[in-house]
């Protein structure tokens, strides 16, 4: 058995959304993808923002992703998340995405957006977002 505070903060408190924003070749754009949250996580933050694609870009400068709360009209991320050139996740990327914690609660009904920032020349894209009960 485990107290409530060591649950909260652990791996079996968290709830993982993997969105399926685009399976052709991604295009520049805000909103490319949208959901809601639903009343079993009212309160919760974003603790952890991902990407993958389906294939690698070619292109001088990976592809760049942010996370928005359109009904907060705020980004969800201080520092985007981004996929390296040649490389098809953004676990290890360069530079890591950072959750911009004055920003990074969400409440019941916010709809949130997948806002594609640079495309590069990949193609098919998931995004994996991973809230917690603070």
């Amino acid at each position: 058995a485990i107290g409530v505070d060591e649950f909260v903060g652990s791996q079996y408190g968290s709830r993982i959304v993997q969105l399926v924003v685009s399976d052709t070749t991604l295009a520049v754009g805000d909103g490319q993808a949208r959901f809601n949250i639903p009343p079993e996580m009212n309160g919760w933050d974003l603790i952890d923002a991902d990407a993958a694609v389906d294939t690698n870009t070619s292109a001088a400068v990976g592809p760049t992703f942010q996370i928005r709360n359109v009904t907060d009209a705020a980004d969800m991320l201080s520092t985007k998340i981004t996929i390296d050139t040649s490389e098809v996740t953004s676990y290890t990327a360069a530079t890591l995405p950072v959750i911009d914690t004055n920003n990074d609660s969400v409440a019941t009904g916010d709809q949130i957006a997948i806002d594609i920032d640079s495309a590069g020349t990949s193609s098919g894209l998931r995004v994996i977002l991973t809230f917690r009960l603070p």
